[in-house]
């Protein structure tokens, strides 16, 4: 049976306080030697390093020490690390050099307004602008940033005549309020910002009837909605008054007996009101002029009005509205003269192009 040595000093207990066959004491005063010896290595490094400083300091003018002291105050020394975080080295100094050499006849605001701006720009943007620069003849690439800086007068030539339409529309719907604004809203409808004026069914109809339930209303409209769109300096093309109603049929009816009913419904109750409404008009110019513009249809269910939540709005959809077309051709037809002349003038096409795009697209309300 083995003999249980537990003395101790056993060898056992010496192997487990040892490392490398030193001792636990030994092995701590070893580690603290060399600590010791790394910390007067670093000090007497450092005392170097002092001396030295201390000496180039001691060999610099005046003019140079205040330089240090004022690079350590004023951020000089804190954006050079920074810029040598940022990867510029000594070896990019010709590249500042570079800068310095093209800039001196710059204005020091369009300067930084320049590099503001640059530093900005997508990389692809500007290895572009790069290599423009780089094979463009400097005549070729000023003229052609003349242009760039020049206004378009085909264009500008266009938003004035879209923003003077625009204006004379807005003139005339304020018309139509003043004119008929309290009456309409009293009557439960309203006046749309496009000039389109909405009533509700029980103003005009009774529920399934296509007769005027209230002439004297409908007249009394008509003649100076009539008589305010024809004076107004705008050329209105149609006056087209409409029949709208609910998906709701006849009790029994299915989805496409119903649109079939209403569709009948909204077209006579329209044509009843474009009748009374032409009876209205005791001037002969007048109704002359409306006789030219005055339509009427009836629209069925294709137009609902909802709710916020989606959901048929059936009441607020049962309704007829009063609306205007405006003749736009002429205004076309003076863009297009604007954008020809340009040409002519010597106006690339290609520059006024995007103007006629934008506003076709802006008088077609895209």
């Amino acid at each position: 049976m083995p003999m249980r040595n537990s003395g101790p000093g056993s060898s056992r207990d010496y192997k487990r306080g040892a490392v490398m066959g030193l001792t636990v004491a030994e092995v701590f005063i070893l580690l603290s030697f060399i600590l010791l010896l790394l910390f007067t290595w670093w000090q007497v490094d450092t005392e170097k390093r002092s001396l030295r400083l201390a000496d180039s300091l001691g060999a610099m003018s005046d003019e140079q020490k205040a330089e240090i002291v004022a690079g350590l105050t004023d951020g000089t020394f804190d954006m050079a690390r920074a810029l040598r975080a940022a990867g510029l080295g000594t070896q990019d100094q010709k590249a500042i050099e570079d800068t310095e050499r093209y800039s001196r006849f710059m204005r020091e605001e369009d300067l930084k307004r320049l590099m503001n701006g640059a530093v900005e720009l997508p990389p692809g943007t500007l290895l572009k602008l790069g290599e423009a620069v780089e094979i463009t003849p400097e005549t070729r690439l000023r003229a052609a940033l003349e242009d760039l800086l020049r206004p378009n007068e085909a264009a500008t030539s266009a938003s004035q005549r879209l923003a003077e339409a625009a204006a004379a529309e807005e003139g005339l719907v304020d018309m139509l309020n003043r004119e008929l604004g309290d009456s309409i809203r009293a009557a439960g409808g309203a006046i749309r910002a496009d000039g389109t004026i909405i009533l509700p069914q029980n103003v005009l109809f009774d529920v399934g009837s296509d007769q005027i339930s209230n002439p004297t209303f409908l007249r009394d409209f008509c003649a100076p909605w009539v008589r305010t769109l024809k004076s107004s300096e705008l050329d209105i093309a149609e006056l087209k008054i409409e029949g709208h109603a609910s998906s709701e049929g006849q009790p029994g009816q299915d989805t496409s007996q119903a649109y079939l009913y209403n569709l009948d419904l909204s077209q006579r109750r329209a044509q009843n009101a474009l009748q009374v409404c032409l009876r209205g008009l005791n001037d002969p110019e007048v109704l002359d002029w409306a006789r030219g513009r005055l339509s009427s249809t009836g629209y069925s269910s294709a137009r609902l009005v909802t709710n916020e939540d989606g959901s048929e709005n059936r009441e607020a959809s049962r309704r007829v509205e009063f609306s205007m077309e405006i003749n736009r051709e002429k205004l076309l037809d003076d863009i297009r003269e604007d954008l020809a002349g340009a040409e002519v003038s010597g106006v690339p096409g290609g520059a006024a192009a995007p103007a006629g795009d934008v506003a076709q697209s802006r008088i077609h309300g895209e």
